[in-house]
């Protein structure tokens, strides 16, 4: 069986329209979802990175499979795709363009299917892009699935997907799914261990994790979200 797929898309918004952007999203489904399904699709908090951004990730059922037939459609036949237009002649009321990746979990990537089925669920998630050394990306996946996971979920965060960008060699996404408490707690402890938080105690494994993550990266950098209501991840409550 091949790996599981995903699509990961940065969306621009046009003003205020984050969220009725990620409503329009979440009810696309059927030939409008394109074999697509959604995973998730949260709006970036602006204080944490580019505004108004949203980002989606869409599973793609069947594997290679289930990707050829995506991009075929997407080919000489999207214009036959009558209702994928109409998506996105009014997804484009909310939006001025985008940038996508293809996306490959690693061996134990969470799917839509087990995320469902182990309830994993978030009010603030934790997005990661990384570069890191050409050839680098599975190597530093597996290291932070054993080395960085466990001590992650001990801090409250879950993950959400552990993908290698496909077409790049350079290039890795992780989400993690939490709160902001959980967030703000692994950053006092972050401080802590280099001396600049004193009413914490430090913990060595992050920055050792830290410095185990440099053997790979060449640079990274976080952003918070926040997921939309009728997503996988989102707290019922909140929908």
């Amino acid at each position: 069986m091949s790996r599981a797929l995903f699509l990961h898309e940065f969306i621009d918004i046009v003003g205020l329209g984050a969220w009725p952007y990620m409503e329009h999203t979440v009810a696309c489904q059927g030939e409008e979802a394109n074999g697509l399904e959604l995973l998730g699709t949260w709006y970036t908090v602006g204080c944490t990175g580019r505004w108004s951004q949203v980002v989606n990730i869409w599973e793609l059922p069947g594997g290679w499979v289930g990707w050829r037939d995506t991009i075929d459609r997407l080919g000489l036949k999207r214009q036959a795709n009558k209702e994928l237009t109409g998506w996105w002649n009014e997804a484009h009321k909310y939006r001025t363009g985008g940038f996508d990746r293809q996306l490959a979990g690693i061996p134990g990537c969470p799917t839509m299917e087990s995320l469902g089925r182990d309830g994993v669920r978030g009010t603030m998630f934790v997005h990661e892009l990384s570069q890191v050394r050409p050839g680098s990306a599975l190597d530093y996946l597996q290291a932070m699935q054993e080395e960085w996971l466990p001590v992650a979920r001990e801090y409250g965060l879950e993950p959400v997907g552990l993908y290698e960008v496909l077409m790049s060699d350079t290039e890795v996404v992780t989400v993690w799914a939490g709160d902001i408490d959980a967030i703000v707690k692994l950053g006092r402890v972050y401080d802590a261990c280099r001396g600049l938080d004193a009413e914490v105690d430090a913990d060595d494994r992050v920055l050792q994790w830290r410095a185990r993550a440099r053997e790979f990266c060449t640079e990274w950098r976080e952003e918070l979200m926040v997921p939309c209501p009728g997503t996988v991840c989102c707290p019922e409550a909140d929908a």
